[in-house]
């Protein structure tokens, strides 16, 4: 019978102290005390949402903690390493060379594609007969009435 009247005695204390948390009046070693009832085993039903609301602020207390292992740690810094090392070499060819297509046919000799390119700046013309012969070609009036008869179209 004593073991009976403790109980209800803690009943209506957790009773109170519940009311009392949840009109935000509570202090911290009220808290704690209500807290210590509630995680017993063997309450009655009545004090599952609390218990619920006591639980879920205990587990939200434990961290828990994510650790990378040391090996993949340092995979991860050589792999860093090796993409430092290593990468400008994969943007780099490493068989690059000079080549240039002439007649159709690529050519990747350095002096041949040089004595071609001078061969072929010394076909160009650069005397001033041959532009002024071309000048001297071109019928000055006939281009003239062509242009007018062109403006002459529009206007009408």
């Amino acid at each position: 019978m004593i073991i009976k009247m403790k109980y209800k005695r803690n009943f209506r204390e957790a009773d109170r102290l519940i009311e009392k948390y949840y009109d935000g009046l509570t202090t911290g070693a009220e808290e704690k005390q209500l807290k210590k009832f509630l995680m017993q085993s063997g309450l009655p039903e009545r004090y599952e949402p609390e218990q619920a609301i006591f639980g879920y602020f205990e587990h939200k207390k434990e961290k828990t903690s994510f650790r990378i292992p040391s090996y993949m740690r340092w995979a991860g810094v050589a792999a860093a390493i090796a993409l430092i090392l290593l990468g400008p070499q994969l943007f780099v060819s490493v068989n690059q060379s000079d080549y240039a297509y002439i007649n159709g046919k690529k050519v990747s000799d350095i002096r041949e594609i040089k004595s071609q390119a001078l061969a072929s700046l010394g076909d160009i013309s650069s005397s001033n007969d041959e532009v002024q012969e071309n000048l001297n070609n071109i019928n000055d009036n006939e281009l003239i009435e062509k242009q007018l008869d062109v403006f002459s179209a529009i206007e009408k």
